[in-house]
């Protein structure tokens, strides 16, 4: 296989997208530590919610990264694409690198296999980053503006399937406030109205769990065997259920965004500073403004489920609402990260930029470790969520020492080398450093 449809070398790469993709796998990690360091569905938390060290950490990583630290990651795999198949564009396209990113794609598949059964993390995105990118094939010469248009119709899809999933939810929590208030007055009730009142009841149930299913649930997941059926069980629910579709549509629309912000300059760097200034003022005003109101919102409950204090309306809003916030959101990051990067060569971008070259060594090294910390060593669901944000930070600075260290010597990550190598079919991916390159930035 030619040079010409060979990966793409070190003096090719973009430092604003290393700095983005840098900091979109340290940003998800403080989301994903909650399933893999807790049990149940408490997340770390103490309830009812108290203005303690825990509550306001969650809070923040709610407002914060709960979404568009997944945006951030999903739009960089688009742009990921577009310089993987720039080679197959021109008079003279060459077929070649379709076939290298299907590869790819499929090897993603199973890195997401390996999470689940050798590193125990069910929750990954590889898996449907693997599917979302065959489909995103049918996007790859589109301009901004269709990419655009294509990227709304999906969101605007996502909203509606999340609305209607909320609907049918809020109807089922009506129907159980109905049957608490006639069994509370002696009267019956019918079996729909049975049915969703002990829906109602589990789900509450779930948010004060006993000591002894605490215990059930912390000795699943530290013995090998119930640790690896954990693991399977919440993989195939998120990957193969019903709603599965959902998150490989969500990514695909994601990476269309990412896809279109790349088309632009946006993503190079090579934007004017007052199209990131719009954009940090716009997403963050309009994103964190629906967040906030959002938490207002399940605060009155006090994060709990109230039947006495549902509200359908409220209830369709705030899931109508998530998607344009999430963008917003995502957006609005772009905007601020390259304002204080774009061409920078401070500590901080040479501190995160191995990270973004070695994306998915980090976020296997993420599964690696909290599994050792989590299982191996049995304290999951011994931490509140102060102590896993605290927990995320270590692992950001240990895996950022690895990454620096790591490519002292080398030219990509070992997760990055075995995925080129499995894409490159046939060829041999330069594993080691060349000694009169410069220590990498």
């Amino acid at each position: 296989m030619g040079a010409a449809v060979g990966p793409i070398g070190r003096d090719e790469r973009i430092a604003l997208l290393d700095i983005l993709r840098g900091i979109a796998v340290c940003a998800i990690l403080p989301v994903n530590i909650i399933v893999m360091g807790t049990v149940g569905s408490t997340k770390g938390l103490t309830y009812p919610a108290r203005w303690d060290g825990d509550w306001i950490a969650w809070g923040v990583q709610r407002l914060l990264l709960e979404g568009p630290a997944r945006g951030l990651f999903t739009m960089l795999f688009g742009v990921g694409m577009l310089l993987m198949l720039r080679r197959a564009e021109g008079d003279r396209p060459d077929a070649v690198p379709f076939d290298i990113w299907t590869r790819r794609c499929l090897a993603l598949l199973l890195f997401g296999i390996v999470q689940f059964a050798v590193f125990f993390w069910p929750g990954e995105i590889l898996w449907t980053y693997g599917i979302a990118g065959l489909m995103l094939l049918a996007f790859r010469s589109a301009r901004p503006r269709t990419l655009w248009i294509w990227a709304i119709v999906i969101m605007i899809g996502l909203s509606a399937f999340r609305t209607y999933d909320t609907a049918k939810t809020a109807i089922g929590h009506e129907r159980a406030h109905v049957a608490e208030q006639l069994q509370a007055a002696g009267q019956p009730v019918s079996d729909t109205q049975k049915a969703a009142l002990d829906a109602a009841r589990a789900t509450q149930a779930s948010l004060h769990p006993g000591e002894e299913s605490i215990a059930a649930e912390v000795r699943q997941r530290t013995s090998l065997g119930s640790l690896f059926g954990w693991s399977a069980a919440g993989w195939a629910m998120r990957h193969i259920g019903n709603y599965s579709w959902w998150g490989v549509m969500e990514s695909l629309g994601f990476m269309i965004v990412g896809m279109a912000l790349f088309r632009t300059g946006t993503l190079t760097g090579a934007a004017p500073a007052g199209r990131y200034r719009m954009m940090m003022i716009w997403g963050l005003g309009i994103g964190l403004t629906l967040r906030l109101c959002d938490l207002a919102w399940q605060a009155r409950t006090g994060f709990e489920l109230d039947l006495d204090r549902l509200n359908m309306t409220a209830s369709v809003l705030r899931s109508l609402l998530y998607e344009p916030a999430r963008l917003a959101l995502t957006l609005g990051y772009v905007g601020l990260i390259a304002l204080l990067f774009r061409g920078s060569s401070s500590h901080a971008a040479r501190a995160i930029a191995p990270l973004g070259r070695m994306a998915l060594t980090a976020y296997c090294l993420q599964s690696i470790l909290t599994s050792l910390l989590f299982y191996a060593f049995g304290y999951v669901g011994a931490f509140g969520y102060l102590a896993l944000l605290t927990i995320s930070v270590a692992i950001w600075a240990a895996t950022g020492l690895f990454a620096a260290m790591w490519l002292r010597h080398f030219a990509m990550g070992p997760a990055e080398w075995l995925l080129r190598a499995i894409a490159y079919a046939g060829s041999r991916p330069a594993a080691r450093r060349d000694p009169a390159e410069s220590s990498p930035a």
